[in-house]
């Protein structure tokens, strides 16, 4: 007969520890004495569950924050999972919509502050000019900074680099006379000269793509003069450190299963676990549905000590005691007592009833 049982390993080795017991299930033969499961597409024999969290850390040299402009068009959804080399956002390439004639081309460079309110100014720096080296992109940066080395151009906002690059002003002459001037990064200018006649439909500007250099949740604001996408990291962490868990049937030739490993099953000899126990690894693993309940809220009608049934969530029908009451956030700190060790559940009012 079949019961639950606890594998105890070191934290952080879960997985390899998992793997191993899987091979050796295999290897022995010993898979009818099991029962499997199908967890994240996978079929397996042992248990580890993993949750998501969402942080704000990012790996080590990548960006995790991406400017983008107005004038392009995003390729990605706020709250959606984007991976390392996904599009988040491009610039169409821009072709003339009218007939007209290069009257000058300017170089420059550009330095753009973001202030603290994620505004932006912009600076136009002649192409002669030396910008000085510590005007570097993500430096910050305190008003009347001087820009450039004679200190010509000066900051006149506190804030930090959001870009520093070579850009070109093109004047365009209309057949009507009339000037439309545009300010075109080099590198995604076409070969232009002084006198060039462009005809409506010639490409001026080629197409930009910014891609992301890391995986995880991505997140869209807008501001007045930009959409900003900051890639959020998802970390996936084990829900029992320590702990894998297997329903089997056990005897003596089950017991030389974790033989040499830096594993053993909890209780000498191995102690089966309730099933009711069992109900959180369960709901944690995905393998049985998760109670809500719609309710409406609820006053503050507990106290501190009280014992209470959990409704909802992966504790549901478990007791525990009430240790902290939250009553801002409407929130409870439960004690529950599973695998011999009281661990604290964070519930909404709604989510606990009285006994």
């Amino acid at each position: 007969m079949k019961h639950w049982y606890i594998i105890q390993t070191y934290a952080g080795s879960e997985l390899k520890v998992k793997e191993e017991l899987e091979r050796r299930v295999e290897e022995l033969a010993l898979g009818e004495r099991f029962e499997r499961f199908k967890v994240d597409h996978e079929e397996t024999y042992f248990l580890a569950p993993v949750e998501e969290v969402i942080t704000s850390k990012s790996q080590r040299g990548l960006s995790g924050e991406y400017r983008v402009p107005y004038n392009y068009e995003l390729a990605i959804e706020s709250n959606r999972r984007i991976r390392n080399g996904d599009l988040i956002a491009y610039k169409p390439p821009y072709y003339m919509e009218f007939d007209a004639t290069v009257v000058s081309i300017t170089p420059l460079q550009r330095v753009i502050i973001e202030m603290t309110n994620r505004n932006e100014e912009v600076y136009l720096i002649p192409a002669d000019e030396h910008i000085r080296r510590d005007i570097r992109m993500g430096e910050k940066i305190r008003s009347g900074i001087p820009l450039t080395a004679d200190k010509e151009f000066v900051a006149e906002t506190k804030g930090k680099i959001a870009l520093r690059d070579r850009v070109k002003k093109i004047e365009l002459e209309k057949e009507d006379g009339e000037i439309v001037t545009k300010i075109i990064p080099e590198r995604y200018l076409v070969r232009l000269h002084e006198g060039m006649r462009l005809k409506k439909g010639d490409l001026l500007e080629k197409e930009d793509r910014i891609v992301s250099r890391t995986s995880g949740l991505a997140k869209v604001k807008e501001y007045k003069d930009k959409q900003v996408v900051s890639v959020q990291k998802i970390e996936k962490r084990r829900l029992f450190p320590g702990y894998i868990f297997a329903r089997m049937e056990m005897d003596e030739q089950m017991l030389k299963l974790v033989s040499g490993l830096k594993c053993r099953f909890v209780g000498s000899p191995p102690l089966p676990v309730p099933e009711r126990e069992m109900k959180v690894v369960k709901r944690k693993a995905g393998l049985e549905e998760i109670p809500k309940q719609e309710r409406p809220r609820v006053e503050v009608d507990f106290e501190v000590g009280e014992v209470v049934e959990i409704v909802e969530g992966p504790f549901a029908d478990f007791t525990g005691e009430i240790r902290e009451i939250d009553k801002e956030n409407e929130q409870v700190t439960v004690m529950v007592r599973i695998f011999g060790r009281e661990t604290p559940v964070q519930l909404g009012f709604e989510g606990i009833e009285k006994l």
